[in-house]
């Protein structure tokens, strides 16, 4: 059995340097498997900056995890370095680049917070998958009562606009109509898929995970978490595992700065300057097959879709993290038990709980509904009955 298993004396480190508490013998294909894990997994998936700025702009504040993936200081670094202006480069990076249509008044411009706006329509279409299939021969017109009870008494209604020709940017709308029909079989259908999201203004109502989270974010708990994984540190450390108490270390004390970093919503979030709703479709191209359109509130819908919501310990992490993987042992079960206690306690962070306790902590109630169309035309005609625009000529 001793052939499959570490030395005494190297059983938390390949350096032969023995800690002032002896551990036990580990298996060898132990101590290579779980060094190597860590240091693969965070490889792997590189932090991206969209998910930082999507993050940030939802919660309103900066958070790190237990064990942060390689990149997530040094975007914190470039977060504090050049504040706003990274969520304009942010926005055009990874699956949240977006380009946003104004229907009602017209214009094109890509969207300021692409990573926000996808958690939030992440999360309602989880829980929501149904998709209403619209028949060729229904007019757009009979999905107007899909439209009312979306918007309810809460929303105002948008007056009737006739928009101008020239200020209509809409993608894929026809300029001329074709005067051949065909007959019989209807050819060749890419269907298109219109998620609709109704947005509007509600009283401030607290789930569980909110309060949870608020809770761990008391000065109180924070600075007794600090302590204790400080204990944890000099445990790890007269065991000899020095790799993840190191890792552990920087870690902690990274959560206290990022806690200390004050995150400010703009004068006039979620603030309407308009007398009429907003009516906007989001898609990542012009040629898109599935397409959002956000309406409802337009303070709401502006500030998700258009407005603007330390490098050397990312160094430290990746030398903690190497000499771990090379020092095996004890060393790299424990970094594992350290990666695996990390992501779930940051599971609370997913996408679905993060559009939740944005909308709670704003008051922002949202309402969902998804149509399948036969083709581009169909879709623009419910588009329009959704805008409440008269025509587009």
């Amino acid at each position: 059995m001793s052939l499959f298993t570490t030395p005494n004396l190297a059983s938390t480190s390949s350096l032969n340097l023995p800690g002032f508490i002896a551990a036990p013998p580990l298996l060898n294909f132990i101590a290579e498997w779980a060094a190597l894990i860590p240091l693969v997994c965070h490889l792997a998936n590189y932090h991206h900056l969209h998910q930082l700025a999507g993050q940030v702009a939802l919660l309103g504040r900066i958070t790190v995890a237990l064990f942060p993936k390689l990149g997530v200081l040094a975007g914190i670094s470039k977060l504090v370095e050049r504040g706003p202006e990274l969520f304009d480069i942010a926005s055009t990076l990874g699956p949240s680049s977006r380009k946003v249509w104004d229907v009602i008044w017209g214009g094109t411009f890509p969207c300021a917070n692409g990573a926000a706006s996808h958690s939030l329509a992440e999360s309602l279409l989880k829980h929501n998958k149904t998709v209403i299939k619209i028949p060729e021969s229904t007019p757009p017109m009979a999905i107007m009562p899909f439209h009312v009870s979306m918007a309810g008494s809460g929303s105002k209604s948008n007056p009737e606009v006739t928009v101008p020709k020239e200020a209509c940017t809409l993608p894929g709308m026809p300029t001329t109509i074709s005067s051949s029909k065909t007959h019989g079989n209807p050819g060749f259908r890419r269907y298109q898929t219109l998620h609709v999201l109704h947005l509007s203004k509600s009283r401030r109502l607290l789930s569980w995970p909110s309060k949870i989270d608020n809770f761990l974010s008391l000065p109180s708990f924070m600075t007794a978490s600090f302590a204790s994984k400080l204990g944890i540190v000099i445990a790890l450390c007269l065991f000899g595992i020095c790799g993840t108490a190191t890792t552990l270390l920087f870690s902690s004390i990274t959560q206290i700065v990022s806690r200390t970093l004050k995150v400010h919503r703009p004068s006039g979030f979620l603030s309407n300057n308009e007398d009429h709703d907003a009516c906007m479709l989001v898609a990542t191209h012009s040629n898109a097959s599935s397409w959002y359109l956000f309406t409802g509130d337009r303070g709401v819908v502006d500030s998700i879709l258009n407005k603007t919501m330390l490098r050397i310990g990312d160094i430290v992490q990746l030398l903690a993290m190497t000499f771990v993987a090379s020092q095996k042992g004890w060393d790299g079960v424990c970094l594992l038990a350290l990666l695996v206690i990390s992501t779930v306690m940051h599971f609370c962070f997913r996408h679905d709980l993060l559009a939740r306790m944005f909308c709670e902590e704003n008051g922002v109630a949202v309402t969902q509904k998804s149509f399948e169309f036969s083709g581009r035309t169909p879709m623009l005609g419910a588009i329009q009955q959704f805008s409440g625009a008269r025509s587009w000529q």
